[in-house]
């Protein structure tokens, strides 16, 4: 008789835990079932960029990393940045992109562009940056002057990069601001780092 029950109660428990295991599965299998495939980008780095003369940078963080997160293809940034004197036109601004492998191991410039006429887009109330400048306090305006910048609920939506075959790659960025008055000077310079991936969302 002992040995009839402790059978049944081992076989009682092993199809109780085998059970458990085929409902968790099936819950899993349920909500990957309701996942869609995603393209997101990811910021994974923002930070001033490492030069003997970052010092005299007309833009001055607190700390050589900014303070930001990264999700669902929106940056926030948080802290505050001082502007030590007047930035004013005649200005450009030089972005390069490097290709880089996963591992970071080779990098390959992949384009270079250079904006003038930055103070438009500083004040462009309707335009593609309007929404992230209205959100910097004091009110933040071209010709800048100088003083202590808030970023207040500061965010950039970069989702459209998401349109882009970017995956596959790390892309390192630099961003640098220039007065184009002679003789010509760097104002402030950035350094950023972003991938796109793919990732699993529940679907809507």
């Amino acid at each position: 008789m002992y040995h009839f029950w402790d059978s049944f109660s081992e076989t009682h428990r092993s199809t109780g835990d085998m059970s458990i295991v085929l409902i968790v599965f099936a819950v899993f299998i349920s909500n990957f079932g309701n996942c869609a495939r995603v393209k997101e980008y990811f910021q994974e780095k923002a930070a001033t960029c490492v030069v003997p003369y970052a010092n005299k940078f007309v833009v001055q963080f607190p700390t050589p990393t900014l303070n930001f997160t990264t999700s669902n293809n929106i940056i926030k940034l948080y802290g505050n940045f001082t502007v030590t004197e007047v930035i004013q036109e005649p200005l450009e601004m030089i972005v390069v992109s490097n290709r880089c492998t996963l591992d970071m191991k080779t990098c390959e410039q992949f384009n270079k562009r250079v904006l003038t006429d930055i103070c438009h887009y500083i004040n462009d109330g309707k335009g593609l940056w309007a929404q992230f400048f209205r959100r910097i306090e004091p009110e933040f305006n071209c010709p800048v002057e100088p003083g202590l910048y808030t970023f207040k609920n500061t965010a950039l939506d970069l989702s459209f990069l998401t349109n882009l075959p970017l995956e596959g790659y790390r892309w390192q960025t630099t961003i640098k601001l220039n007065s184009r008055t002679k003789p010509k000077r760097e104002l402030y310079c950035l350094l950023s780092l972003s991938t796109n991936r793919w990732v699993r969302k529940p679907s809507r």
